[in-house]
């Protein structure tokens, strides 16, 4: 077991071990067990693994993806109305970041349907001046 700090990436060979492990239907805590990793971390890879696979677990937040509109305010929808799980959500509408299920919901609780457009990120681009 290599000891990691809060936060620390895992390296390929720990997520692809992982994702055999998950193969075998095993649940989070097992896993977490098996590779000496914390609860929450498993329980995170189980529930990709769950919507993706392997791949899911391999590019874990290897890029940024934006989602449309209509498919966050399904996920919330399916959430909120109608008591799916967060598991049943993310794998039901291919979301493999618990935390993209819960900002959506938080989010639409906080300021309604369209707090969930996707607004522009970065810096505003300079305007030349005259």
């Amino acid at each position: 077991m290599t000891d990691l700090k809060h936060g620390a990436k895992y390296d390929a060979k720990m997520r692809k071990r992982a994702a055999k492990i998950l193969s075998t239907g095993v649940g989070h805590r097992a896993l977490a067990v098996e590779l000496g990793i914390p609860e929450a971390t498993a329980r995170q890879w189980a529930r990709s693994y769950a919507v993706g696979g392997q791949a899911a677990i391999m590019n874990a937040g290897a890029s940024h993806r934006v989602y449309p509109y209509e498919l966050k305010l399904s996920v919330v929808h399916d959430r909120l109305e109608n008591g799916m799980s967060v598991r049943e959500v993310m794998i039901k509408h291919g979301v493999p970041s618990e935390s993209s299920v819960k900002t959506w919901c938080r989010q639409y609780r906080e300021g309604g349907p369209e707090a969930l457009v996707s607004k522009p990120r970065g810096r505003k681009p300079k305007t030349p001046r005259s």
